[in-house]
């Protein structure tokens, strides 16, 4: 590994994950397996299904054990292209009507 090599950590789909930036100390980036960059990007799907494998990840019981906890009853999808469900168009217009700030709890 080079002196500026980024390691991956976690990945979900074929162009969203982190990786770990080793000369940062704790501190990881987005990354796209698929294109070997920095641009993650995917379905919401995708993104949920990286946040719970990053729940369930033994480094969250030491950061957030209460978050790695509840993230035991999650089962990670390891989708590539597929979800189990896309979000329509008017779904992602109701969740963003309100702009940037809006909250869909």
């Amino acid at each position: 590994m080079s002196e500026h090599e980024e390691v991956p950590a976690v990945q979900a789909g074929k162009r969203c994950g982190v990786q770990w930036t080793p000369w940062m100390g704790d501190w990881f980036t987005s990354w796209s397996p698929r294109n070997w960059n920095n641009d993650a990007e995917g379905p919401w799907d995708h993104w949920v299904d990286l946040a719970v494998k990053i729940l369930r990840d033994p480094m969250t019981a030491l950061v957030r054990p209460d978050a790695h906890e509840a993230a035991k009853a999650l089962v990670p999808r390891d989708f590539y292209t597929e979800t189990d469900r896309e979000l329509t168009d008017d779904e992602l217009a109701t969740r963003f009507k309100g702009g940037e700030d809006s909250d869909a709890s």
